[in-house]
């Protein structure tokens, strides 16, 4: 009998002993993985800055390119109808190639190629901007036939060859190097990755071990509750460890976002560049032409002389309508990738929060699309609106968005009303923007709120993104994003936001 207690005590010892050991490792690792994913994280950031300057040198030296073969595009056209109008684009693309050129010297930082490049590109520019100048002085003085010569001359043509080449030298070194922080980038976000699962499943081992002995030692039952509790705080930490992993993902997304628009911009720039280069041809070709006429006037008289003309002047016009055919296309889709770099930027944005006075907000979006709603003798009306603690800038987006397509989207057979009211629950303030407008047939109430795309009638100017971007920044503060609607009679979007900014939210921003 005097054997027994000690039977007893040596496995509660043991095991005891061994939980310890296993808390012990789960600290450890825990403390490992923290330090890992702290250096990783800190590296990743890095990493993809370093990939964000690069592809940020890149799209200016496009845009320079571009801005550039707009300014000769302008000086081409009013060569050849002489209407100052042409020369608007002109006069705001030096200043704007000049402003590009100092960011790019700015990102160029320590670096001893960039600045070379840069110091050439500035050459370049500032030359093809005085030739273009000269040209332009010539044709306004009255000598329009020098001008013209000048043209052909082709030292304009030939600045413009350097200076694409210069860019294009310069945009494959940064495309490497984008390609060298790329990978390294993506090799980090793996090794991440990797760190966080191995972690997760040690922690999860460890925990799966220290519960099994708690259900092996019946006799422990408060021993057993205490480690239950560990293994739930375990999992708490893993859960917040997800949280993490998915806000680095979403940060993927909009980078890839960036990262995608900005390579639809070479495309571009290339067709611009060859749609001035066929204008450059056309003028040349017109010119001939009008030449052979003359002579075809002396030879078959002027009859035959006016038909040829007739003939040569509607070429012209065709030419000239596929060129605007190009230029209008070429503009949407930069208007397109401007969508997604400026959701992309959102995406990034830091929040801000702080308690918004809702009625003055709303109050002053009002204020800015009164002279629209006089156009449009629409009626609109706020209601008393909470205020809630939130991000001012988000919130004037999305209700500025909201009325934006309200206005919008009116009836020609019933004047447009518009009312904006809101209330409080326990935890949120909802808010509502109203409408009778031509509503939203039920089929569409989701693809409305997908990017690029829009439903009903497309007779209203738009790319599909107001809706998308509303409801992302609604989520993005913690709420939710409504709609109720009836094709004919209106629709009412809701607006549902938290009182107070919570830790949640700040993880979500």
């Amino acid at each position: 009998m005097k054997g027994r207690p000690l039977v007893l005590t040596l496995p509660r010892w043991r095991f005891l002993n061994l939980q310890a050991l296993l808390l012990g490792i789960g600290f450890l690792l825990l403390v490992g993985i923290s330090a890992a994913t702290v250096f990783l994280v800190e590296r990743a950031a890095s990493d993809s800055k370093q990939l964000a300057d690069t592809l940020s040198v890149e799209d200016k030296l496009s845009d320079i390119l571009l801005t550039v073969r707009r300014a000769e595009s302008s000086q081409r056209g009013y060569l050849l109808t002489n209407d100052q109008s042409y020369l608007d684009d002109f006069r705001d693309a030096e200043p704007e190639t000049l402003d590009t050129i100092a960011e790019v010297r700015e990102l160029a930082g320590a670096s001893a190629t960039r600045k070379s490049t840069v110091d050439r590109v500035d050459a370049l520019v500032t030359g093809k901007f005085r030739e273009m100048k000269r040209i332009i002085e010539l044709n306004e003085s009255g000598k329009r036939s020098e001008a013209l010569r000048q043209v052909r001359e082709g030292e304009g043509r030939r600045i413009m060859v350097e200076l694409r080449d210069a860019i294009e030298e310069a945009i494959d070194a940064e495309n490497d190097l984008a390609d060298v922080r790329r990978q390294a980038s993506f090799r980090t976000s793996n090794l991440l990755l990797f760190v966080s699962l191995a972690g997760a499943a040690l922690i999860v081992a460890v925990g799966g071990l220290s519960v099994l002995l708690v259900q092996r030692n019946y006799r422990r039952a408060e021993a057993a509750r205490a480690e239950l509790a560990s293994t739930n705080a375990n999992l708490e930490r893993i859960v917040a460890y997800r949280t993490e992993d998915l806000t680095e993902a979403n940060e993927e997304i909009q980078r890839f976002a960036y990262i995608v628009s900005h390579d639809l911009r070479s495309p571009l720039v290339n067709i611009m560049g060859f749609t001035s280069e066929l204008e450059a041809l056309r003028q040349d070709i017109f010119q001939e032409v009008e030449k052979l006429n003359a002579e075809l006037a002396q030879v078959k008289g002027e009859a035959e002389a006016r038909k040829e003309d007739e003939t040569t002047r509607q070429l012209g016009a065709d030419f000239d309508e596929a060129i605007g055919f190009i230029k209008t296309s070429i503009g949407n889709m930069d208007r397109l990738i401007n969508a997604v770099l400026k959701l992309s930027r959102e995406g990034r944005r830091q929040f801000h929060p702080e308690t918004v006075d809702m009625d003055k907000l709303v109050g002053s979006l009002i204020e800015t699309v009164t002279h629209r709603a006089v156009e449009l003798q629409a009626t609109m009306s706020v209601g008393e609106l909470p205020p809630v603690e939130t991000d001012a800038l988000a919130a004037q987006q999305i209700f500025g968005n909201l009325i934006d397509n309200a206005l919008k989207y009116g009836r020609a057979d019933e004047k447009l009303q518009i009312e904006v009211r809101g209330r409080l629950t326990t935890t949120h303030a909802i808010y509502e923007v109203q409408d009778n407008g031509r509503g939203i047939d039920r089929a569409d109430f989701q693809r409305v709120f997908e990017l690029f795309r829009r439903a009903g009638k497309q007779d209203r100017p738009g790319e599909g993104i107001g809706l998308a971007h509303v409801r992302a920044l609604v989520r993005r503060l913690g709420g939710t994003m409504g709609l109720t609607s009836e094709l004919g009679k209106g629709s009412t979007f809701t607006v549902t936001l938290p009182r107070r900014w919570s830790v949640q939210n700040r993880s979500a921003a």
